[in-house]
């Protein structure tokens, strides 16, 4: 199986080259300069021949909201897949599946939300999230197109938790906010198994949430990580402040959704960790 990944540089990426060369298959990473116009030559050329394509790609969104980084983030993730879309539109051997990833933070931070449902938020991320998946599908409809919605990816070594978890480790852990937003969050295991599951299941089609079933928020992850690492929870710090040092960016924060994996759960996939309590113990270990 020949397969090639976008953003394969990238916390993500990285994890899923080795996953699926541990699994026999092979691996190509198509690199920045691929999309560039006058390197078109050489990414047909590696496209040719794949079974499936995965498009990571995308600027990160951790950072201060200035005209240029909102640029950045848009640009990354949409000029890039409209590009890679219409090469391999093009192609004469077409991939039998095209895998685009988005982003949870499409939807608006009250209710719960299925891929059967959902109101769409109406901030920056969403916005951009739209605009992302509009380029996806129009992929041709000979190709499987899946777009995974991702929610935080947890792990020990990259990612959103080393950052989370070092405030509790200085012993200055505390909820942020009302602590009731929503924190949809994979564990990288799971999200590595997925994407493998999604290879290997035909009838898996369109968007599917990339989260754990457990329904979390802010408090629930605050309260188990203090729990799971032994320390106090002394602080609570109020949303303006996030607001002053990130600006507009802060609502990466301070806003969150819930998000329930139904079609992940309707397939048949058995989560290794279902449960944020699981996943802490062995991210903390």
């Amino acid at each position: 199986m020949k397969i090639a990944i976008t953003g394969s540089t990238g916390f993500i990426g990285k994890h899923l080259i080795t996953f699926l060369t541990n699994k026999g298959a092979q691996v190509y990473a198509i690199k920045r300069e691929y999309l560039l116009l006058d390197q078109k030559s050489k990414l047909i050329s590696l496209l040719n021949g794949c079974d499936a394509v995965i498009n990571l790609a995308g600027a990160s969104i951790n950072c201060r909201w200035t005209k240029s980084n909102k640029q950045k983030i848009r640009d990354s993730r949409i000029n890039t897949t409209r590009y890679l879309v219409q090469t391999i539109n093009e192609l004469a051997s077409k991939p039998e599946l095209f895998i685009s990833v988005s982003a949870v933070g499409i939807y608006a931070d009250k209710e719960v939300w299925s891929e059967r449902d959902g109101t769409y938020d109406k901030g920056f991320l969403a916005s951009v999230c739209m605009e992302w998946e509009a380029e996806a599908k129009k992929i041709s409809p000979d190709v499987r197109l899946v777009i995974p919605r991702l929610g935080v990816v947890l792990s020990k070594d990259g990612g959103a938790f080393p950052k989370m978890f070092l405030p509790f480790r200085l012993f200055a852990g505390g909820r942020i906010a009302s602590g009731n937003q929503g924190f949809s969050w994979i564990h990288i295991n799971d999200l590595l198994d997925i994407f493998w599951t999604i290879i290997n299941t035909k009838g898996i089609k369109g968007t599917i949430h990339c989260t754990a079933p457990q329904m979390c928020d802010n408090l629930i992850f605050t309260y188990t990580l203090a729990k799971i690492s032994h320390r106090p929870v002394f602080l609570h710090i109020p949303s303006f402040i996030f607001r002053i040092l990130y600006g507009e960016s802060a609502s990466i924060i301070t806003k969150g959704q819930k998000v329930f994996p139904y079609k992940l759960l309707n397939y048949g996939y058995l989560f290794q960790y279902p449960e944020i309590k699981s996943a802490l113990k062995e991210l903390c270990t």
